[in-house]
């Protein structure tokens, strides 16, 4: 009774994620990530005690550390899911258009524009599952501008509202829709290839801040396996302590610095 139960309560909770959807802005850690992230903390805490403090009392350090890295895990996770359907939405819109251009309706563009995704970016794509999500909802007569809507609401994108925006006006005023979108695929051919020329710029730059972040903590092993007696004068006492702390908060803030200027957001 209690196993039945038990799978009971995970296929209501799935359904109503299905019927709620996805929130683009939170993630659901498996097993698997919360051991990953813990033996990264793990690993950074140590090596932070190993080369700065050598000290019993510096294991605490791993509750910090294990915060930011569960933060930016998150943050890279929901960024990447977001930027997968955001890449994806445009073949969307093509699709779309090229359905409409051939005589079908709003509804069932949608749907054919869904069986081209799946057919080329596969099932697993984030936009395949909404689409498929998309589906379920028409065949209850859901109207198509609302599930566009709540797409847009559930990921703050921009774009994807303008969309929505623009598939509400063409519904309603019943107007050129082949001309309507025309022009929403040209402008988002353009933001999309932009967008994309940036993070191709950008993403180079966050490799070489990742060098860069590990070239301190380099050099300072480097130095304590070939000169040990040159930092000894520094563990195991209080100024030592307070000018590692000093060095590693000017490191954390560089750090954060650079990582602000990197971000990309939607």
């Amino acid at each position: 009774m209690r196993i039945r139960a038990g799978s009971q309560a995970k296929t209501g909770m799935a359904e109503e994620k299905e019927t709620k959807g996805i929130d683009y802005q939170t993630w659901e850690f498996t097993g698997r990530e919360y051991l990953e992230i813990a033996g990264i903390s793990l690993g950074i805490a140590a090596a932070v005690n190993l080369l700065c403090y050598r000290a019993w009392w510096a294991c605490i350090a791993v509750v910090p550390v294990g915060i930011v890295c569960f933060h930016t895990y998150r943050k890279n996770r929901i960024q990447r899911r977001k930027e997968e359907l955001y890449d994806s939405f445009r073949d969307l819109i093509a699709w779309m258009h090229t359905a409409l251009r051939s005589g079908y309706s709003m509804e069932n563009a949608v749907l054919e524009a869904a069986g081209q995704l799946e057919q080329s970016l596969g099932k697993e794509n984030i936009l395949v599952q909404e689409l498929r999500r998309m589906r379920h909802k028409m065949m209850i007569s859901v109207p198509v501008e609302q599930l566009f809507q709540d797409l847009a609401v559930r990921s703050r994108i921009d774009d994807i509202a303008t969309f929505a925006s623009v598939l509400v006006i063409a519904k309603r005023t019943g107007g050129n829709v082949c001309e309507i979108f025309q022009n929403t695929w040209d402008i988002f051919c353009t933001r999309i290839d932009t967008m994309r020329e940036i993070r191709a710029g950008v993403s180079s730059r966050r490799f070489e801040q990742n060098i860069m972040s590990v070239v301190p903590f380099g050099i300072l092993g480097y130095v304590q396996l070939s000169f040990p007696e040159f930092l000894s004068v520094m563990y195991g006492n209080v100024i030592g302590v307070f000018f590692m702390s000093g060095c590693l908060a000017v490191y954390l803030a560089a750090w954060v610095l650079g990582k602000k200027i990197l971000d990309i957001e939607f």
